[in-house]
């Protein structure tokens, strides 16, 4: 009996020796391995738990930066972009030379422009400039600030980068029709509906929503002239406050939101084009 419960406890003493062996093994660089494994495959919550998992095992190891930056792309590929942003800020602060420092900001600049925090993505590009970085990461710098004022609509100031990114005569081209892109007044469509409901709406080239606008004014501004000659002055009164009034300045209103709509459709209209361009000469080896 003793000698039976002697084996045990050897089988014991065995097995736990073999387990705590294992998480030996799993504390050590196979996380990072598998971890990009999974992030190839596209299963970015294992990939996040193996990196997760050196970080346990590993909390001063000198990798820490470039985990992290592999925990923040895996989360920018699922979309989840605060906990992207914050593993990729993590990442800027744990690393361990100033290319790898570039390198993570631009990550982070890129995710940044992606949920169109436009001003904190620009001063990370500027954080890079200001570190003289390499020539591979200064070109991307570059690009990536090219593609931020683009966004924003800084026809200008993404022509000045973006020349100095590339001398595409194609591209200059397209800077030259964005700063040309037609824009129209919501001043001038705001008074054009004043004196004739509707005429804002043409202004732009909405005859549909014009001609209703016209139409509907013109039928309540009927009824209430209807209600005045029938000397029925209560109910030209009630025409006129409840609803005539209101939809002649509701006219208005939606006749200066149809221009700042339509200023923006043509802003990325251009924009969408200059990027493809971008893209284009940004692919081209």
């Amino acid at each position: 009996m003793i000698k039976i419960l002697n084996n045990t406890i050897l089988f014991l003493l065995i097995g736990v020796f073999l387990l705590s062996s294992g998480f030996a093994a799993v504390a050590k660089a196979p996380p990072l391995s598998l971890g990009s494994h999974f992030a190839a495959q596209g299963n970015y919550d294992a990939a996040i738990t193996e990196y997760k998992r050196f970080i346990f095992f590993h909390p001063d190891d000198p990798r820490l930066g470039e985990v992290y930056h592999d925990i923040g792309l895996a989360y920018r590929a699922e979309g989840l972009w605060t906990e992207a942003i914050a593993a990729l800020r993590t990442a800027t602060h744990y690393a361990t030379d100033r290319e790898s420092k570039s390198e993570y900001q631009l990550a982070l600049a890129v995710t940044l422009i992606a949920t169109k925090n436009y001003d904190l993505a620009e001063l990370e590009l500027i954080k890079v400039m200001l570190r003289n970085p390499s020539v591979r990461l200064h070109r991307r710098m570059l690009f990536l600030k090219t593609v931020l004022y683009i966004y924003q609509f800084r026809w200008k100031e993404a022509r000045r980068v973006g020349r100095e990114y590339t001398t595409d005569e194609r591209l200059e081209t397209l800077f030259d029709a964005a700063v040309n892109t037609p824009q129209k007044s919501a001043n001038v469509a705001s008074l054009l509906s004043k004196i004739l409901p509707g005429l804002g709406h043409v202004y732009i080239g909405d005859w549909r929503n014009g001609l209703n606008a016209l139409l509907l004014n013109g039928a309540l501004g009927f009824l209430t002239i209807d209600a005045i000659l029938d000397e029925h002055y209560t109910d030209a009164a009630l025409w006129v406050g409840l609803v005539l009034l209101r939809y002649y300045r509701g006219n208005t209103f939606r006749a200066r939101t149809a221009v700042e709509q339509f200023n923006l459709q043509k802003s990325r209209q251009a924009a969408e084009v200059l990027l493809q361009r971008l893209q284009k000469i940004a692919d081209t080896p």
